[in-house]
């Protein structure tokens, strides 16, 4: 499931040239692309936190600049996992479970503005994305004693938001973020908001984006 996602972040920086090439004038990331590397946690909110407790997570993306000084692209991954306590009881399974493992992977395809303050940026950005959920259950196993754990899994719809600050130290940037996650499809009968906290490193790959266009021929 997660090689789809980082083929289509692979197609998009393979798009970057044609899509800078088209804006115009400078940028205040200098029309360069920066691969988005952060670690940290996506917190469940609301009555959802009974099912979802967070643990340690990680997103990947592009932070795509445009000729437009103001405005960026922003495809990303999140790839978040969570502590599992089943709610609601699964008909097909005799038995609930509970300490399971979920698992969400989040494509999101967003854009953002940011403003530049010297060396430092502060952004906001938002838009549409597609999910994975990976859902824990229990199967017992009579005859062999033993418990085992299934997944289920479903696709959802998603809408993020979010605001975050990256400071520029040599050639990448060190970056903290906050987001918010909606799925469109519930979870244990419950609605299903994230807050998601990151920080990490934006690494500059406008060379490889270069080159890349110039073996693929795009001008």
């Amino acid at each position: 499931m997660i090689k789809p996602f980082l083929g289509t972040l692979l197609l998009l920086l393979l798009l970057t040239r044609t899509v800078c090439a088209q804006s115009g004038t400078d940028t205040i990331h200098h029309q360069k692309v920066y691969v988005v590397s952060g670690l940290g946690w996506g917190f469940a909110v609301g009555e959802t936190s009974e099912v979802l407790q967070a643990k340690f997570s990680n997103s990947i993306g592009l932070d795509i600049s445009l000729a437009n000084r103001h405005y960026f692209l922003y495809p990303s991954v999140d790839f978040l996992s969570y502590r599992y306590n089943q709610q609601v009881h699964d008909p097909d399974y005799p038995y609930d479970l509970e300490k399971g493992r979920s698992n969400f992977y989040i494509l999101n395809l967003a854009g953002g503005v940011r403003k530049q303050i010297e060396k430092l940026n502060i952004y906001a950005y938002a838009g549409p994305g597609a999910g994975v959920v990976v859902e824990p259950r229990a199967r017992v196993s009579e005859g062999q004693k033993r418990v085992i754990v299934e997944n289920t899994t479903h696709l959802t719809p998603t809408l993020r938001a979010g605001v975050g600050a990256d400071y520029k130290i040599g050639n990448f940037f060190l970056f903290l973020e906050a987001g918010w996650l909606h799925n469109f499809r519930n979870i244990q009968e419950r609605q299903v908001n994230l807050l998601s906290m990151y920080g990490g490193l934006k690494t500059d790959v406008t060379a490889l984006k270069n080159k890349v266009a110039s073996v693929m021929g795009i001008q």
